[in-house]
């Protein structure tokens, strides 16, 4: 649905998903397949990734928490958004953390080679690099709905807008 929102509310709108998408595509992507390739010189470069991820999903969602007692309904919205979508990168990455730990135990303690470890790791992580890139193509359409009023019906029934706000379309689902 799209809305008569100012340009100063939509750009104000558009600095979570900015934020996000920045995590996503510079941390996951761009820096994180750079300390791979210098992983066996310096392997705590690899673990700036998910502390940095970390220190981002937090950001959003503690200023996404304050944003929702002072910002306007269509900022709001957007920061609702971001948060939603911040709290599945969180579970996602905690459950790789989790299932990682459980295979590195079992090479450490169970003295299994790491050979036969590192394809299983492999297998873990493939749903993490597919959910990333989904989140990066939601988040990529968020942030041109931000830019231009709009905001898809099932989160204005979520949150209907206040009586000032008009409406000038309605096909978005």
């Amino acid at each position: 649905m799209k809305f008569r929102i100012d340009e100063s509310e939509r750009k104000a709108s558009k600095s979570p998903h900015e934020i996000f998408l920045t995590n996503l595509i510079v941390n996951h992507i761009l820096y994180f397949i750079a300390a791979l390739g210098m992983a066996k010189s310096f392997p705590l470069l690899v673990a700036a990734t998910p502390v940095a991820s970390l220190l981002t999903i937090s950001y959003i969602l503690i200023k996404g928490r304050k944003m929702q007692q002072s910002a306007s309904w269509f900022e709001r919205c957007h920061w609702q958004i971001a948060m939603r979508r911040s709290k599945l990168l969180l579970i996602v990455l905690s459950t790789l953390t989790i299932l990682l730990g459980i295979l590195y135990s079992i090479h450490i303690f169970m003295e299994v080679a790491s050979a036969q470890i590192f394809p299983l790791a492999a297998i873990v992580t493939m749903p993490v690099l597919i959910t990333i890139l989904a989140l990066i193509l939601m988040e990529s359409e968020a942030l041109h709905f931000a830019g231009s009023g709009q905001l898809s019906k099932r989160m204005v029934e979520r949150n209907p807008p206040p009586n000032s706000i008009i409406e000038i379309d309605q096909h978005i689902e």
